[in-house]
């Protein structure tokens, strides 16, 4: 493992290298492995905007890098050379410049064609870069510009332009350019803490929860008084300021170092998590912990519930632990459990901790095996009202890309089931993120990579009545605005699920793009409509965002950068609904 914090990476037979290579391994490569070229034309907001960030020191595991450099300045077009294009009709040519993008509105420009008897010009839009795109300009326009008033904050479009001549014959597109609009108001983000780093806490990794004050909590990988990770609590102020307290400065040893996982509150107020590393020394970072900790009048006092050894027991546990009505927790290691040929440090395992009078005993409920069984759960279980737990695993299955679980408790033990296997290809490929339940019992998540484009995708997963499951590809992203998605998802009362994607090529000032926030919303027949909410990247509101979004009462969103913000070490935010 080294100090990286990097997954480790082993061999399944029958599947290639990548089926064990994690996200995180992917982007010190360079970026997502989709990455192909650019589009043309990206459009810059036309008022002064600033960017900052801090390059890559070469320290534990770091994010993709931003520059230093300092921008402010008001840009009207962007500056490609003029590009001509052969067109369906002889001689006709148009020469379309970049666009604008101001407020709510993009105003299009381009030269006028010099072919014999034009007579006006159409304007075409699309949501993607390929066709078909929409005409929306009611009638033949004879100028040499058009403003486009009816976009949305969020959201990115593509357009081209056709000539037409007094014979009504028009030409096939121009070359097309891209608006990016920004959000404001609805949508509109809220930097609420930027963390510093140093003895800050530095690279929250995870999601939030709230307490019923308000209060927001979570994790970060590092920072803190000894650079292993803290958890901490920022509390609103009456001037609508938020301030940051460390409630825990981990250590890297015995209490455990660089958790990558959100919290949970129990009956009584205090907090439990895991920590990827520290514990027993049997591994080279530690082999992890689980951890309690309750709150007093001194501050808050730490508990080791559990420390894992490395072998049969399990090994890195990466994901928030879940609660039974009886007390219970359930949670998912990374490694560990069947250590074989298939597996060298294991395949990972599912764990419940159980509290007695001698304290809390582990009990391995199931160790996959790396192969059709899946292996390498990275994210959190859920729980139905039956006691069935479901995760993702985002190696092994039958094709080596991941798989969807069930675990069922019966009087002899317990019983995966593989609900479904994922082949790649458009049904989605590496499920990083957990899932959540609606009230019919159908699944939601997300995958990393595949999809038609390849850069992830949305899914269903729903139950038949002869016992089966059915996938159902909500949205594919498109890399442009949106790629790849890391975090799970969550729903509102209204059924419309939110969640996050690490990269997207929005923004060129990151590796493989900012990420975004995105809105996935049912409609009729069974369609569901796709919506970016928020894109970051923009001056110093973040970027990669990885752990899983919170909504309080009002529909606001809250969230986490793992890196950027005001001082370059992540940021915690909300989205105004």
């Amino acid at each position: 493992m080294g100090n990286s914090g990097c997954l480790s990476r082993q061999q399944i037979p029958g599947t290639d290298d990548r089926a064990f290579v994690s996200f995180r391994d992917l982007l010190e490569a360079g970026a997502n492995r989709n990455n192909g070229e650019a589009a043309l034309y990206v459009v810059l907001i036309a008022k002064p905007y600033s960017r900052s960030g801090s390059r890559c020191s070469g320290s534990s595991n770091p994010p993709p890098c931003v520059s230093t450099e300092q921008e402010r300045r008001s840009v009207r077009y962007l500056t490609p050379q003029s590009k001509f294009i052969t067109c369906l009709l002889t001689f006709l040519c148009l020469q379309f410049f970049p666009v604008l993008a101001a407020g709510h509105a993009v105003n299009l420009s381009w030269d006028a064609s010099t072919s014999q008897n034009i007579v006006g010009y159409n304007v075409y839009r699309g949501p993607n870069p390929d066709p078909p795109y929409t005409k929306i300009n009611s009638a033949l326009d004879p100028t040499t510009g058009y403003t486009d008033s009816t976009v949305l904050g969020g959201q990115t479009y593509f357009y081209v332009t056709t000539a037409v001549d007094n014979q009504g014959v028009e030409s096939g597109y121009s070359n097309q350019s891209e608006a990016v609009i920004p959000g404001g108001g609805s949508g509109s983000e809220s930097a609420l803490y930027s963390f510093a780093g140093g003895s800050d806490p530095k690279l929250p990794y995870a999601g939030l929860i709230f307490d019923k004050a308000g209060n927001l909590y979570g994790t970060t990988e590092f920072g803190g008084t000894n650079s292993q990770g803290t958890v901490f609590e920022i509390t609103p102020n009456s001037n609508g300021t938020w301030t940051q307290n460390v409630l825990y400065n981990f250590t890297g040893s015995a209490d455990g170092g660089q958790p990558y996982a959100s919290l949970v509150f129990d009956t009584a107020g205090s907090l439990y998590g895991t920590t990827m590393f520290g514990g027993s020394a049997n591994c080279t970072l530690g082999c992890g912990t689980v951890f309690k900790l309750t709150p007093g009048s001194g501050g808050w006092s730490e508990t080791v519930l559990y420390t894992f050894s490395g072998g049969s027991d399990g090994r890195e546990p990466s994901a928030r632990v879940v609660f039974d009505a009886a007390g219970n927790l359930y949670g998912t290691t990374l490694l560990g459990g069947n250590i074989s040929s298939v597996c060298s440090s294991g395949c990972g395992t599912i764990f419940k901790l159980t509290q007695g009078s001698s304290g809390w005993t582990e009990s391995v409920l199931y160790a996959f095996e790396g192969g059709a069984d899946g292996a390498s759960p990275y994210d959190g279980l859920a729980r139905d009202p039956a006691g069935n737990l479901y995760g993702t695993v985002y190696a092994g299955g039958t094709s080596g890309n991941g798989a969807i679980f069930k675990l069922t408790s019966s009087s002899s033990g317990w019983t995966e089931t593989v609900l479904h296997a994922f082949s790649g290809g458009g049904d989605g490929k590496y499920p990083y993120g957990d899932l959540i339940l609606d009230a019919a019992g159908n699944l939601y998540g997300t995958a990393f990579q595949g999809g038609g484009p390849g850069y992830g995708l949305v899914f269903e997963l729903l139950p038949n009545a002869k016992g089966g499951w059915k996938e159902r590809v909500l949205h594919a992203f498109y890399n442009t605005p949106a790629g790849n998605p890391v975090a799970g998802l969550v729903m509102d009362a209204a059924g419309n699920l939110y969640g996050t994607t690490m990269l997207g090529v929005s923004r060129s000032s990151c590796g493989g793009g900012c990420g975004t926030l995105f809105k996935v919303s049912p409609a009729s027949g069974n369609a569901w409509i796709f919506k970016v909410i928020h894109v970051f990247g923009h001056g110093t509101d973040g970027y990669h965002p990885t752990g899983d979004l919170i909504l309080d009462s009002a529909g606001n969103i809250y969230g986490t950068t793992q890196a950027g913000g005001a001082q370059g070490s992540g940021l915690v935010f909300e989205i105004m609904h």
